[in-house]
């Protein structure tokens, strides 16, 4: 079997087991250290951020200046694969840094109801209409790809999507301002958004022009949980369908917005290979850039390292293009197994992609966060598992599992942060 097709067929199964997973919800309650001591395996002497006294520097004052009330806003990325989609590990660091430093917004969304994909329990989607759709992993399908790593499409003038955004533990997630990634031009629908009452309240041209040209972005005089994105023909002889890459949610207050930006099976390459990922991510205008990728190069046998070297490489250089001024953070991949003839074994080549991601990082002063040496090393997957903090799989992780991961990650950060703080007195 083809090395691609063999990659592209584990990234399905994988694909697959994280849809069905039943994952609980996590909170963003911090764990007391009584709470580790049965996890004897986690290695919590190890949960620091690596290089951060130099690579996170500009992230570290953002945060400092956003404390000390001198900016309003700090905007961080969470790009990754089927670990993020469900947004349990990246959605509890959300709850966790926008309850220190101040609730800007849900963030990047994407419909995946639409997509025949699983969805985030901060919000819901439902369509009327069947669409066509496509995610950055199945890159030989025509849809190109934006900044959701997702992308879906109708040609049904009636199409639309309920959006209802639900609040978290002391964090509400109404929104001012909605923006949405969609493809313009002459032969697309108009988009009609209307409230929760039915009520018009914006239309985005297909024609309109922006500074952006996928962009377009509707203000609310008064915070809304629930709006309807409705195709609006008016031109039956150009307008013939609506592409949409992705949405945006904002509030009017200071503090973090947290996008996470997940893929089922997704790899380096596929973001770096999405069409339009790059300009569109560049709205974001990020000041911290985390990625949390490796996993799925790492699943099958034939583990390259030299080409995920220079994936790495080029997805870092994609996103510097697109946000020149932010940090980067990678999280390296979790200790994981894989099938075999005798069952789920310990995976080898997960330690060398891990290897590989601290050489990258040490070698081009990127920060990044241990995960597979915090959470035991090699082999430490089974000891999750034995004590219910993965799935079946032992690949993915519990409810409870993403709840220690999001609070060592925090943990982790603010102590790189809180020893900045220090350094400027």
């Amino acid at each position: 079997m083809p090395k691609m097709f063999k990659n592209s067929f584990f990234n399905f199964l994988i694909s697959l087991l994280s849809c069905v997973l039943c994952l609980a919800s996590v909170n963003a309650q911090t764990l007391d250290s009584n709470a580790y001591k049965q996890y004897t395996f986690i290695k919590q002497n190890l949960n620091h951020i690596q290089n951060d006294s130099t690579a996170l520097v500009f992230f570290y004052e953002k945060l400092y200046l956003l404390e000390q009330k001198k900016i309003t806003r700090v905007n961080i990325a969470h790009v990754g694969d089927s670990h993020i989609q469900a947004d349990h590990f990246s959605g509890l660091m959300r709850q966790k840094l926008q309850l220190k430093f101040g609730n800007a917004g849900r963030g990047v969304i994407f419909p995946y109801r639409s997509a025949k994909s699983n969805e985030p329990i901060s919000y819901k989607t439902i369509t009327n209409v069947t669409w066509d759709y496509k995610r950055n992993v199945f890159y030989d399908k025509p849809l190109p790809i934006g900044i959701s790593g997702f992308t879906i499409e109708t040609s049904d003038s009636l199409a639309e999507i309920n959006l209802m955004v639900k609040d978290q533990p002391n964090l509400g997630y109404s929104f001012t301002k909605f923006t949405l990634f969609h493809e313009k031009g002459l032969n697309n629908f108009d988009i009609s958004i209307c409230d929760d009452l039915n009520c018009e309240r914006g239309i985005f041209k297909s024609t309109d022009k922006s500074t952006n040209p996928f962009v377009s972005e509707l203000k609310f005089d008064k915070p809304i949980r629930q709006i309807y994105i409705r195709n609006k023909c008016v031109d039956t002889t150009n307008q013939k369908a609506t592409r949409i890459y992705g949405m945006l949610l904002e509030n009017d207050s200071s503090g973090i917005l947290y996008n996470m930006i997940g893929v089922n099976g997704a790899e380096y390459r596929h973001y770096v290979m999405s069409k339009y990922f790059t300009q569109q991510f560049s709205y974001l205008s990020n000041d911290l850039i985390i990625i949390s990728l490796g996993t799925n190069e790492a699943f099958s046998k034939g583990f390259d390292k030299e080409f995920f070297f220079r994936s790495i490489d080029s997805l870092i250089i994609a996103v510097k293009s697109s946000n020149p001024n932010a940090s980067i953070l990678i999280t390296t991949p979790p200790d994981s197994y894989r099938k075999s003839r005798n069952g789920r074994v310990k995976n080898p080549d997960m330690k060398l992609a891990k290897e590989t991601i601290v050489q990258y990082c040490l070698q081009n002063n990127i920060a990044y966060w241990d995960l597979y040496e915090v959470m035991g090393g090699y082999g430490s997957m089974g000891k999750w598992y034995a004590m219910k903090l993965s799935a079946k799989d032992r690949v993915h992780f519990s409810g409870k599992g993403y709840q220690i991961q999001g609070d060592l990650f925090y943990n982790a950060l603010m102590e790189g942060y809180e020893k900045y703080k220090k350094s400027k007195k």
